[in-house]
């Protein structure tokens, strides 16, 4: 018969208060194409980008009129997993923009297919359905939440991660209430696994661009050149901030260089 353990043994944990003011935040934005992403991504602190997607070589920082600050040689989903984890590297950096994970997603297709094989036999796979019925989708989710671990040891160390992403319309399927459709970034999402909502989850602030104050007369929209920034939720769209106070539930974005979003969020943390 085993002993019982000693009552007087002492333990390896202890009880303190929950800081995070020195880690940094987790955010994602979310828009259309052209919406001002990049752009608004630009004028956080003090940035270097992850260009998956090149849309970011024909944008000049708002206020400086310069080039934005891009990590070179980075071409494949491998390449993003080995950047993120040097840690070293984004020492003299305050914010690391992942711009986008949309595209990121389809460059984990071909990281999937050469890493998990069909079956035990190791046979080849060429499409995320030759898995099987929905194995192929559960595990291009598992390959998707590799960057978050690595992104929540840069945040440990005080690295912001802004994750930029297109914008979709997906079901949102509800208990006790009819399903309906819902704005959020364009990840995979399904009523049996979702990429989608592991990135939501995983955020301390999901943030949406859209046009502000949109009329929709007999049919047709009339259209408005304003853009404002959502930080708050509402049934047809995603969004959060665990310390943006509620009041701000949506922040301008009036003009390329209004940084308004990083002023409220960043206040006081510098």
């Amino acid at each position: 018969m085993s002993k019982p353990p000693k009552l007087n043994k002492k333990s390896k944990y202890s009880i303190a208060p929950w800081y995070g003011d020195q880690e940094g935040e987790k955010i994602i934005l979310y828009g259309e194409s052209g919406i001002g992403k990049t752009t608004i991504s630009a004028m956080a602190p003090n940035p270097v980008f992850i260009g998956i997607d090149d849309g970011g070589r024909k944008i000049l920082h708002p206020k400086t009129k310069k080039p934005l600050n891009r990590i070179e040689g980075i071409e494949t989903f491998d390449d993003v997993l080995d950047c993120l984890s040097d840690v070293k590297f984004f020492d003299d950096i305050d914010t690391v923009v992942v711009d986008n994970i949309t595209f990121l997603e389809q460059w984990a297709l071909p990281y999937l297919f050469k890493t998990v094989s069909k079956n035990q036999s190791g046979d080849a796979v060429k499409n995320v359905e030759d898995y099987g019925y929905h194995k192929g989708y559960r595990r291009w989710h598992d390959v998707m939440r590799l960057p978050l671990s690595l992104c929540d040891e840069l945040v440990r160390r005080g690295k912001n991660i802004l994750m930029v992403a297109q914008s979709t319309i997906a079901k949102s399927v509800q208990a006790g209430t009819e399903d309906f459709v819902k704005e959020g970034p364009e990840l995979h999402h399904d009523k049996n696994v979702s990429t989608l909502n592991a990135y939501v989850s995983w955020a301390d602030h999901v943030f949406r661009i859209a046009r502000y104050d949109n009329k929709v007369k007999q049919g047709k929209v009339e259209g408005t050149s304003s853009r404002a920034i959502y930080a708050q939720p509402e049934p047809w769209f995603y969004a959060k901030s665990r310390t943006l106070d509620p009041q701000y539930d949506i922040v301008a974005f009036d003009n390329p260089a209004d940084d308004s979003i990083w002023k409220l969020l960043f206040e006081g943390k510098e």
